[in-house]
């Protein structure tokens, strides 16, 4: 097998860094490109210990209808280490992942099965990818392999999917995998949801291919994607590799965080847990400047927010998203607008942020009116946009515009006055309001004319920003998003 194309560059070095192991100075971080100027060009990173130790190689998006171990993977190639190296490539089969089909588009079976080419399986199914996959992690001589997966179903469930289980070939790794399960299953409550451990793997697999014919110790992590947000699995899989990583004495306090906080691409906490729907989705392809992870109620209950930017709640059931974050999330969601993060509340969300509910953020100082009749229905109206609303909505005073609305609240100035005790909150900013409305299920249309479409203000230190009606869903008004996203992040 000859080389294969990479390009690799080197951060905080003067040196241009190749990939050799050996020739990769220590306490840096690589970045690279395997298969550049194909289809499946992707980027790879690398980070190196000053001290001594193993080399651990993880991989992710073998399979493109998995889209949990490419993003976990992406998440853990932010991650530092105390000693040894830490290789990461994240995407894997990129041609799937944009169709988001298991296998490499225009090819069926294990033809098109990316985890089926390597060896020793039949010539016939050995990708040209797969070569470059394979070279990939040899030439770093990993210590462990690990590569990022999803099942469709609980294997502890009965089912006969391999979802949540940690997969081993070598015997003499099957201690290890213990103790991986061990921290995995330490924060699932239901049983048939924990992770089991299977093995082998199948003929073809990387993990497979490195512990049979190189006797290195290999290790398939599957999640589930059934009935678990895609936040969910992420953590599954950061948790499974920080246990590795501290099992080898190799982690450090970046160990399980979703981003870097020092990046200088603004970064965004999209909520995906209980009250969401499929809201999360739509809002990530329209930031292509952001750093966009999902977050759950367990990682905001740990601690992430204090990594990101912004936080946005989509929409979806503002009593539902307030249920799952429960009354721990909801303080750490408080406490991170109030020490200067952005909190962007849409429909949902924006209910999620008000005064008059038990289980609200009481972020800004308005009520939800008219709460009997929330079921108004869905359809297109008409905003106006305010003086103050010009410059995120890019109109002028006075302008109208149609956008989608589904049932989000009709905001009025809050009658419980201000909580005893809390962070010092703005008078609300109106930047746009309605001058339609709709009533269905008895609701009276006129009773939304002339109330906040959309409104901001300041607490604490941090920035609110809600939207009764969802420009997301809007044509033409989508750009409208990032704009308060930019707004939210700002610093005073």
């Amino acid at each position: 097998m000859g080389v294969f194309p990479i390009r690799a560059r080197a951060l905080r070095c003067v040196a241009a860094a190749t990939l050799l192991a050996a020739t990769v100075a220590a306490d840096e971080r690589t970045v690279g490109i395997l298969a550049p100027d194909t289809p499946f060009e992707t980027d790879w990173s690398a980070y190196s210990a000053d001290a001594p130790g193993p080399t651990v190689v993880i991989t992710g998006g073998m399979h493109g209808d998995e889209p949990a171990g490419a993003r976990a993977a992406g998440q853990i190639a932010t991650w530092t280490v105390t000693r040894g190296r830490l290789v990461v490539l994240p995407r894997c089969n990129e041609p799937a992942l944009a169709a988001r089909r298991r296998r490499i588009p225009g090819l069926k079976d294990e033809a098109g099965d990316l985890n089926r080419h390597f060896p020793p399986t039949a010539r016939e199914h050995h990708s040209d990818q797969a070569a470059r996959i394979w070279e990939f992690v040899l030439r770093w001589e990993p210590d462990v392999l690990v590569d990022l997966h999803e099942g469709y179903g609980f294997r502890a469930a009965g089912s006969k999917s391999v979802g949540s289980s940690v997969i081993t070939q070598r015997a003499a790794d099957h201690p290890r995998r213990a103790r991986l399960l061990a921290a995995v299953n330490a924060d699932i409550d239901e049983p048939q949801r924990r992770f089991v451990a299977l093995g082998p793997t199948v003929a073809g697999s990387l993990v497979g291919a490195v512990a049979q014919l190189r006797d290195i110790e290999a290790h398939l992590f599957e999640t589930t994607h059934t009935s678990q947000p895609l936040s969910t699995r992420c953590r599954q899989h950061r948790c499974l590799a920080a246990a590795l990583l501290e099992e080898l004495g190799m982690a450090d306090d970046s160990a399980g965080r979703l981003v870097d906080p020092t990046a200088s691409t603004p970064t965004l906490a999209l909520f995906d847990g209980g009250g969401t729907g499929g809201g999360p989705a739509l809002f990530e392809g329209l930031l292509p400047s952001w750093r966009v992870e999902r977050v759950g109620p367990a990682d905001i209950g740990n601690g992430a927010l204090g990594s990101f930017d912004t936080l946005l709640f989509p929409g979806g059931s503002g009593s539902g998203q307030a249920r799952a974050l429960g009354a721990r999330g909801r303080e750490r969601v408080r406490a991170f607008v109030s020490s200067g993060g952005g909190y962007v509340g849409v429909c949902a969300g924006a209910y999620l942020a008000l005064d008059n509910y038990t289980w609200g953020l009481h972020l800004i100082a308005l009520d939800s009116h008219d709460r009997e009749h929330w079921r108004r229905g869905n359809g297109t109206v008409r905003v106006e946009v305010c003086r103050a609303g010009e410059e995120l909505l890019a109109a002028e005073a006075g302008e109208e515009h149609d956008i989608h609305f589904a049932q989000g609240p009709l905001m009025v100035p809050a009658a419980g006055g201000e909580p005893e005790g809390g962070p010092q909150r703005s008078m609300p900013e109106v930047l746009a309001r309605f001058t339609t409305g709709i009533g269905e299920n008895g609701a009276d249309p006129a009773m939304m004319v002339g109330k906040p479409a959309a409104v901001r203000s300041l607490y604490g230190a941090g920035r609110v920003l809600l939207f009764s009606p969802h420009p997301e869903k809007t044509a033409g008004l989508e750009a409208v998003i990032e704009r308060g996203l930019a707004w939210a992040a700002a610093r005073d």
